[in-house]
């Protein structure tokens, strides 16, 4: 009889627990050999009727014969007669495995891809094995997700090796293990509730776990910070399973090397919010603006190609409640807002669409008077980028302020107006456009100009 696989785990879920700031990582010329990962959890199992020794080894272990082993560590004298409710402690090494398939789903900017120390460049599609790395450069992004939709994002100058990529033929339960060596990571896992199944994300100096959450960690001069955003993740120091309580959604807590340890849940700042206007690009440079929020020391926007988050293309983090990324191509986009609190800890995300629509309206050369007989004429020109510009309107202003305009002509359809004979004195002016696209009718208001007439 073949020995089935009903078993109550000794389960160990994990995750992983981070920190605030980025560091990029330091290209070696000969690359440190890792540090080897700690031994798996052994696997617990129930004997039920009918199961021998001999049927386990032929079915879940990787040499038939390693039954022995099982056999020597849980004392049975009767391979072929087990008693029935006996628990089996079963080294994790002996058993069989299966790959779990992980592919790069997107990226961005220069992502490499290290195996045994050789460097190649990221392509989309590519499968990821253990022992690889994924190194993310400046102003680069990376995602790779799992067969069962888990999903890892990482942001730039980001390091992640992949530890554990299999699945327990015995259990039937995944073991992801990933481990952070410096940066920045967000994860989804998806849940499963086998106990058995395994999620981890190391740093250098914590590990966190998890059955099924959302959460984002972080590595950098020593010291590694979790953020939960959905679930409950575990966080302990070191390499050994997280013993405390879980650190529940709206939280995040700091590890640092030592004695110090895991230090108290903080709660993360609120979601910030975006000024309503930035939800509409139209000039030539994309910038956003946030409404200071309380407590925050930061903010971090990244934009994506989609409301999912997974094809990242920038990020910008500054003490500004501003951010500018400059020119873009027209389109239908995604910002992700979060505050930054004094410690480095991030805040929950406010996540919005953005139309990406050039609309640039800007003045030309300041005009220049050019005698006509007895008359001089100035000649007013400007420039208008993007399409369905149906007129535009002229407003000249005695002085520097815009109110009771001597000069007020709409419905010009040339990008230019002709005046005669303007006295002397300092004037202002300004142009707007009238646009229609896909049936909407917007008008747009270029900036005040200034121009001085002499004698």
């Amino acid at each position: 009889m073949i020995l089935r696989p009903s078993l109550y785990a000794l389960a160990a879920v994990l995750a992983l627990a981070s920190g605030p700031a980025l560091c990029a990582p330091r290209a070696a010329a000969r690359p440190a050999k890792p540090a080897a990962a700690p031994a798996d959890p052994p696997v617990r199992y129930v004997v039920r009727r009918g199961d021998t020794l001999f049927d386990l080894g032929r079915a879940y272990l990787r040499k038939a014969n390693d039954y022995r082993h099982v056999q020597r560590a849980n004392q049975i004298s009767r391979p072929r007669a087990m008693p029935v409710g006996k628990t089996l402690t079963i080294q994790a090494d002996l058993l069989k495995t299966q790959p779990i398939d992980a592919r790069l789903s997107a990226f961005s900017g220069k992502v490499e891809i290290e195996t045994d120390g050789r460097r190649v460049p990221a392509e989309k599609g590519m499968t990821l094995r253990e022992g690889q790395r994924v190194i993310t450069g400046p102003g680069a992004f990376a995602t790779f997700e799992m067969e069962d939709a888990s999903r890892v994002t990482l942001p730039s100058n980001t390091a992640m090796r992949v530890v554990r990529l299999r699945n327990v033929v015995l259990t039937n339960a995944p073991q992801r293990v990933f481990r952070l060596d410096e940066g920045r990571s967000a994860i989804q896992a998806t849940p499963d509730p086998n106990p058995n199944a395994r999620f981890e994300v190391r740093t250098p100096v914590s590990i966190s776990a998890v059955r099924g959450t959302e959460f984002r960690v972080a590595a950098t001069e020593g010291r590694a910070q979790t953020e939960v955003l959905k679930g409950a993740v575990g966080v302990g120091p070191g390499e050994a399973p997280p013993l405390g309580p879980p650190v529940p959604a709206g939280f995040g807590v700091t590890v640092t090397p030592g004695g110090a340890g895991v230090g108290a849940p903080v709660a993360l700042l609120p979601a910030p919010t975006l000024n309503a206007a930035d939800q509409n690009q139209t000039d030539r440079t994309v910038h956003f603006a946030v409404h200071p929020q309380a407590g925050a020391a930061g903010y971090r926007l990244l934009l994506s190609r989609d409301a999912g988050f997974v094809d990242l293309f920038a990020e910008a983090t500054q003490a500004e409640a501003a951010a500018d990324f400059g020119p873009l191509e027209d389109g239908v986009y995604f910002v992700r807002v979060t505050a930054l609190d004094p410690a480095g800890l991030e805040g929950a995300p406010a996540d919005y669409s953005f139309d990406r629509d050039l609309d640039v309206l800007e003045a030309g050369a300041p005009p220049v008077a050019e005698a006509s007989g007895k008359h001089r004429n100035f000649l007013f020109r400007w420039s208008a980028a993007g399409g369905g510009v149906r007129s535009f309107r002229f407003q000249l202003f005695a002085g520097t302020q815009p109110t009771a305009p001597i000069v007020d002509q709409p419905g010009l359809v040339e990008p230019q107006l002709t005046l005669t004979d303007l006295p002397p004195g300092l004037y202002s002016w300004r142009v707007s456009a009238t646009r229609v696209k896909n049936g909407v009718v917007t008008e747009k208001v270029a900036p005040l100009q200034s121009l001085t007439i002499g004698r």
